[in-house]
């Protein structure tokens, strides 16, 4: 589970914008972002279990973000889509190169379900992996992914829907923070991400953006808002364990100088 906000095409020196909000079982294990070597850099938090990634972008500014897409669950999946998301950074170069990759029938069978965003600086789209395959155009803009896509075709089981009505409080708060709001830099815009990460709405609690469960299974395991510049090294990466209104963020943007 999670809530991912992009602010494209917002700022002329920082065309992508994100704020990932993560959600997942108690006892999960992240490491802070890190340049991953590869045949392009890559940065991204990585989780200990899987190896993976769910959010990153590489030296050729191509981010790469994922939710779940709460209409099936597999518990045993064949392989994490974290590593599917470091296979599209380290092999893409381009946002659309990276949609023709998700695009293909032959790649999706290995992985759960899934939302993807892949944006660079001329081209964003959002990619749903449900029972069939959607594709749409993401336009410069504010934009909401949480962790039910409506598509057609959708099934819509009552695990599905019990995901649904907290997920769609969460967008829909997301974009009542985000409503009017036109960032005059990127500082400016960081600092309105941080504020919407640790948003609790009319309640805190499972419905809200900074997510707590005290009794459930799930918990909030991280925020990571980055900003990928036009200069890759001028982009700025920031990470906080946990719920925002508990902890702090830590500016991991010295991993592009090294």
């Amino acid at each position: 589970m999670c809530t991912l906000i992009v602010l494209y095409g917002l700022v002329h020196d920082y065309p992508i914008l994100v704020l990932h909000n993560r959600y997942l079982g108690r006892g999960t294990i992240e490491c802070p972002p890190c340049r991953l070597p590869g045949r392009r850099d890559v940065f991204c938090p990585v989780d200990v279990a899987s190896g993976g990634t769910w959010v990153g972008f590489n030296k050729s500014g191509l981010l790469v973000a994922i939710t779940n897409q709460e209409t099936e669950w597999d518990e045993a999946p064949a392989r994490s889509r974290g590593l599917l998301a470091l296979d599209l950074l380290e092999g893409c170069g381009s946002a659309d190169e990276a949609r023709g990759f998700l695009l293909d029938p032959d790649a999706k069978w290995d992985y759960r379900r899934g939302n993807f965003v892949v944006l660079d600086a001329t081209a964003g789209w959002h990619v749903v992996w449900d029972r069939e395959t959607y594709s749409e155009r993401l336009d410069p803009g504010k934009h909401v992914v949480t962790t039910l896509t409506i598509v057609p075709g959708i099934e819509w089981t009552d695990r599905a829907e019990r995901m649904w009505i907290n997920a769609e409080k969460r967008r829909i708060r997301a974009l009542q923070l985000l409503n009017g709001f036109q960032p005059s830099d990127v500082d400016s815009a960081i600092d309105a991400l941080k504020a919407i990460a640790s948003d609790h709405g009319s309640e805190k609690g499972p419905g809200s953006i900074c997510y707590h469960n005290p009794t459930g299974e799930y918990v909030q395991t991280s925020s990571t808002i980055m900003a990928v510049a036009r200069n890759i090294g001028d982009s700025r990466i920031l990470y906080c364990p946990g719920n925002a209104c508990e902890n702090k963020y830590v500016d991991y943007s010295s991993l592009l100088k090294n």
